[in-house]
């Protein structure tokens, strides 16, 4: 058991670690994110309720305006209900800008995306994600209808081809409005967050950034950053620590398995020594030395939590396959592949439990005295 836990939670931990590293990287690895909040970390650890949003419309025309910036957006989102065709439907309202498609690689199957002026006038115009128009407008077209966004009423202008779950969100059931017209709506004065592809390498288009928007807020030192730039290589460094940090947490649960189960053969073995006294007082009058006794009971011992782990292996191997397909029916972008890490570990901590906790009873055995055993019934 303590051994298919091993390798159930180390295949399923890898499998989860390559399904967010490829859901991030697949964001863009030339991408670069301002978001609200200090780049410290003493602040990194604050909820993100109580973050103080600083970031402005102004900070992002300022950006778009530089010679080095080649892609931008500016967003807010809100979870909210859509009424399209007398449809009701849960999603989420993505304000941004009209480089939403080109940084991030969408597709619009119908119709087009806001454009900058749609932007700039507030315009109550959406792009609808292809998961709505089936649901609410099935083989009809939805360009040019109307759709309840709350409490106001928006024209679709666009249909977002299929795009399926990309960083933990269903695009499908995603809308797309002006940020401007999401501000609105929902009253914002911030953006959650600015997007940007420069002509730059990353490390100077991070600097760049930065003292783009120390300007605009006055920030004369470093440490008084109230915003942070982050790169999808570190969104996926830190998903990656996240993930591995709850690998050891529920290897070393697991591990508990192994250890009741070492106390479980130590004490086969016990009583297989009580059982075969005479056995061994017969070997030992014959010849066999202490250390041919000790040697014998120590390789059953390891023999008995071998297989054991190579049992737990198997079935670790096969409740990791209906796992991933459970998860796979729910969620495209996951991978079988067991974790040779964890058979290794798994068949080796088995066999070494074996020498370790079959070391005693192998000891008594050996410690018997012929003449005694012999006699013994």
């Amino acid at each position: 058991i303590g051994v298919m836990s091993v390798i159930l939670v180390l295949s399923i931990g890898e499998a989860a670690q390559r399904y967010i590293l490829g859901q991030v990287s697949s964001l863009g690895s030339d991408i670069l994110t301002l978001q609200n909040g200090a780049d410290r970390e003493e602040a990194r650890d604050v909820p993100t309720a109580f973050v103080k949003e600083t970031l402005t419309l102004t900070d992002y025309r300022k950006l778009r305006l530089q010679p080095w910036m080649k892609d931008i957006t500016g967003a807010v989102s809100q979870g909210d209900t859509v009424v399209a065709n007398g449809q009701e439907s849960a999603v989420q309202v993505f304000g941004t800008t009209e480089d939403e498609v080109d940084l991030y690689d969408r597709r619009v199957a119908k119709g087009s995306f806001f454009t900058r002026e749609d932007v700039d006038a507030r315009a109550r115009v959406a792009v609808l994600g292809s998961d709505i128009v089936k649901k609410s407008f099935g083989q009809e077209s939805a360009i040019g209808r109307q759709v309840k966004i709350g409490t106001q009423s928006f024209r679709v202008v666009g249909v977002m081809e299929r795009a399926g779950t990309q960083s933990f969100q269903n695009l499908d059931q995603n809308i797309y409005v002006p940020v401007t017209a999401a501000m609105d709506l929902y009253n914002k004065r911030y953006l959650s967050s600015i997007s940007v592809r420069t002509f730059l390498p990353l490390p100077q288009a991070k600097r760049m950034i930065q003292q783009v928007v120390r300007d605009q807020h006055r920030i004369e030192k470093v440490e008084d950053d109230d915003f942070r730039v982050t790169s999808q290589e570190d969104a996926a460094r830190s998903a990656g620590e996240i993930t591995s940090i709850l690998q050891i947490l529920l290897t070393s649960i697991a591990a508990i398995s192994l250890i009741v189960g070492g106390i479980g053969i130590m004490n086969i073995m016990y009583v297989a020594v009580t059982e075969r006294t005479r056995e061994i007082g017969l070997r030992k009058a014959i010849g066999a030395r202490r250390a041919d006794v000790l040697a014998q009971f120590l390789a059953e011992a390891v023999f008995l939590t071998t297989l054991g782990g190579v049992i737990g292996v198997l079935l670790g191997i096969g409740l990791t396959w209906l796992a991933i397909a459970i998860i796979s029916s729910f969620q495209e972008g996951w991978t079988f592949q067991i974790s040779i890490r964890g058979v290794v570990l798994g068949v080796g901590v088995s066999s070494l439990i074996g020498l370790v906790f079959g070391f005693a009873p192998a000891r008594k055995a050996s410690s018997l005295r012929p003449i005694e055993a012999l006699r013994k019934e």
